[in-house]
This record gives structure tokens, C-alpha cells and sequence, in this order.
């Protein structure tokens, strides 16, 4: 259990773990587990907690998702909450609170496939009452091909904090005054890193996509407001003069994008505390009165439109209260990452049975029972049918080519040198 849990809850690696143990070795009587050892329990709690039987009912609410890293495999994961629980917990989730569903391996994710996964998976729970997403094209077409098929109504819903990002790409993404002021804050990074003022550096920008960079952007350019009413000695006088002044031109933008940034938050932040339900447009209305946002200007009155559009659609027809966000199968993957940024080549691989391991209780019973019923060949099976043959093992035999050609030259050239004599 204390192997385990130092690689899942302490997040060491596997020899990092398997150290550990050396150093305590002193306090533990008998031997202490090598890298191999610790990996394969991980595995094999993993596969049980994945293997083990469901319970079958009808207000599972599925949350689905797709990871894809270095390679063509991706993964298509399923979480599970029941209404119930979700609304017992008041709202709140936690990795501890949602089951492993499924874990589905394609190099093709298409909505055929996500439609496969999702009969597979309802055929074990019971048809679920809500499947939420990011509505990625691929996703969002095989949901609702999937519920078209069902024979019950199900209720799909768009990812709040998706939908936030996609109303904020509309407003930002063609706004010529946005591009501007983004390239700026590029050029000011580049121009005050090695100065006096490098401690006013914009931060490093998230690489998907601009518009996502909007908060940290905005709490620079206000900080950086604030800076110049602030008395600077005359070098950072100077420095700021040159190189940060320009944010004094875009004082009026900064306003208008961070009311709509306060838009969406309260949006996200209803839809995440409260959840969904009949009552979610009139407290978001409400938060915005308080909030005193003047929604006097065109973009202002799309974003709040696009908001009102969004609620619209997504609350019809709720009787109570729905999950609305799929942050957790977010945090879920960003911890999986943990796991697989330390293997040797970055892809879907063996790790990805560690998920069904931290979402779960690690508990003596758990595992003496998980360590009795699966197996290590269990494990091998499982990775054999499900990943295949991995990149690092391709990678192997392809570096040895080159050896074999070296050690074959060098033979030619020994059986000439024999011929000769």
C-alpha cells in the first residue's frame, strides 16, 4: 500500500519510490521492493479497479474524453458519478468520487468508435441519464448518434468551461486590437527579460491558443497600470518608458476585455458551484447586477447573449439539479501526465492504468483483494490486446539496426584483411 502510494499520491517515480524504501530499510524487517516490483502493483490495482463489476443503475452520468500524446494511439476515457452521489456531494467532485468506466485505445477516434465505446460501457451501467463533453466534433457526433440509438431519453451537455473559451475565441480571435496587443506583449517579454525590469515579464503564454492567455494577460497589463503611477528610479524609469508605456494605449480594451473575462467567470464559476438547473440564467443575472458590469458596448452584449443562448439550451427540460463541467476528467488526465511525462518516449502506454488507481480508495482490503484476483499476466494480457507492441520497444529493435549494419562492415572489413594475408 505504501508503495503505491508514494508513486500515485506522493508522485515519485518507480525508482524514486522503490529508493525510498532503501533508505527506510533499516525500519522494515525483510527485504524492500525493486522499480519492477512497485510498477507491477500499481498495474495490477489499476487493472482490477478497471475489471471490477459496476453497479448497474439508471442515473449514471457519464463524462468522456479524449488524451492523445506522442504516437497515433489515443485514449477515449469514460468517468462515472451518479446523480445521486453528485448531488449528495452538493455539487463538489473530486477524483475519489468518480469511477473508471471505461478505457478504450484507438489510433482511429472517430464518432464511430466513441459510439462503440458508449454502447460497450451502457451495456455494464445501465443507459446514463447525462453524458457530458467538450463537444469535440468527433465526440459530440457519436453521443448523439449513441442516444438517437437508446432507448431512453439522455441528456447531453456542453462543458461550461469549453464554451466559455469558444465565446472568448469569437470576441478575440479576428479583433485587430487584440493582435496588437498581444504582439506587444511578446515583444516586452523578449525586451525585459535580461534588464532591470525583468521581474515585470509578461508570463510564458499557454501555446494552444491566444485567447486563453486572456487572465494572465490582463493581470500584467493592470499590474503594469498600476507600476506607472508607482515613483521608479531613473534607469527603470527609462526601461519602463521604452518598453512598457505602450500599455497606456490600450487602457479602454483592457476595461472592456476584463468585463467580459468577468462575464464568463460568472458564468463558470454558477455553473461549477451550483450546477445546472432551471434556476442557473436568473442567478447568473443576478451575480452580473451585483458585479455593477455596464454592458454598453457591442462585444459585451454578443458575450452576454452568447451566455443567455448557451443557458437557454443547455437547461431546457432539467428537473433538478446536472453536472455542467467536465474539469475533473481534466485534472484526471493532467495527473496521468504526471505518470507518462516520465517514461522514456511520451505515448498511451502502460501508465494509463494508473487512472483507475487514483480515482479509486487505496485501502489494505483493496488491495489484498486486487493482488489475489489479478495478476501480472493478467496485466500482460490486458496491454497486449489493448496498446500492442510500444513505441520504445519499436524504437529498440530499430536503433539495433544501426548497430547491425556497424558490427556487419566491421566483419567485411576483418574477412578482407584475412583474405588478403
Amino acid at each position: 500500500m505504501l508503495a503505491i502510494q508514494l508513486v500515485t499520491s506522493g508522485l515519485l517515480s518507480l525508482r524514486g519510490a522503490s529508493y525510498v524504501f532503501r533508505l527506510f530499510q533499516p525500519w522494515f524487517d525483510g527485504g524492500t521492493p525493486c522499480h519492477t516490483v512497485i510498477q507491477n502493483w500499481v498495474l495490477r490495482l489499476g487493472l482490477y479497479n478497471l475489471n471490477k463489476a459496476k453497479e448497474k443503475r439508471d442515473d449514471w452520468i457519464y463524462i468522456l474524453d479524449h488524451t492523445i500524446e506522442f504516437g497515433q494511439k489515443k485514449c477515449l476515457l469514460i468517468l462515472g458519478i451518479t446523480l445521486e452521489n453528485f448531488r449528495k456531494n452538493k455539487y463538489k467532485i473530486t477524483h475519489k468520487d468518480v469511477e473508471v468506466l471505461s478505457i478504450d485505445i484507438e489510433t482511429k477516434a472517430d464518432a464511430f468508435s466513441v459510439k462503440q465505446s458508449l454502447e460497450k460501457c451502457s451495456k455494464i451501467t445501465g443507459s446514463p441519464i447525462q453524458i457530458i463533453s467538450d463537444h469535440g466534433s468527433n465526440i459530440w457526433k457519436g453521443i448523439s448518434e449513441y442516444i438517437v440509438s437508446a432507448s431512453r431519453t439522455i441528456i447531453q451537455t456542453y462543458d461550461v468551461t469549453h464554451k466559455a473559451s469558444i465565446i472568448l475565441k469569437k470576441q478575440l480571435e479576428n479583433n485587430d486590437r487584440w493582435k496588437i496587443f498581444v504582439n506587444n506583449i511578446s515583444y516586452t517579454k523578449k525586451s525585459l527579460v535580461h534588464t532591470i525590469l525583468a521581474f515585470m515579464a509578461p508570463g510564458k503564454p499557454k501555446e494552444k491558443a491566444r485567447w486563453l492567455n486572456l487572465e494572465n494577460y490582463l493581470l500584467w497589463a493592470q499590474s503594469s497600470l498600476q507600476q506607472a503611477k508607482k515613483k521608479m528610479n531613473k534607469i527603470e524609469q527609462e526601461k519602463f518608458d521604452e518598453k512598457v508605456l505602450w500599455i497606456k494605449d490600450f487602457k479602454k480594451d483592457i476595461k472592456e476585455w476584463s468585463n467580459m473575462l468577468m462575464m464568463l467567470n460568472i458564468l463558470k464559476n454558477e455553473v461549477k458551484v451550483n450546477g445546472l438547473s432551471s434556476c442557473s440564467l436568473r442567478n447568473i443575472d443576478e451575480k452580473l447586477k451585483k458585479s455593477k458590469i455596464k454592458i454598453n458596448s457591442i462585444p459585451l452584449q454578443e458575450t452576454y447573449s452568447e451566455i443567455t443562448k448557451y443557458l437557454n439550451e443547455e437547461i431546457s427540460g432539467l428537473k433538478g439539479v446536472f453536472l455542467g463541467c467536465t474539469d475533473i476528467i481534466e485534472s484526471v488526465f493532467g495527473k496521468y501526465k504526471n505518470f507518462s511525462a516520465k517514461s522514456p518516449m511520451k505515448e498511451i502506454g502502460k501508465s494509463i492504468l494508473t487512472v483507475p488507481v487514483f480515482t479509486s480508495e487505496i485501502t489494505p482490503e483493496i488491495i489484498k483483494v486486487a493482488m489475489e484476483e489479478t495478476t501480472t499476466k493478467d496485466v500482460n494480457r490486458w496491454l497486449k490486446k489493448n496498446i500492442g507492441k510500444s513505441l520504445l520497444s519499436k524504437r529498440r529493435t530499430f536503433l539495433k539496426l544501426g548497430k547491425a549494419k556497424k558490427y556487419m562492415k566491421k566483419l567485411f572489413e576483418n574477412m578482407q584483411k584475412v583474405a588478403s594475408f
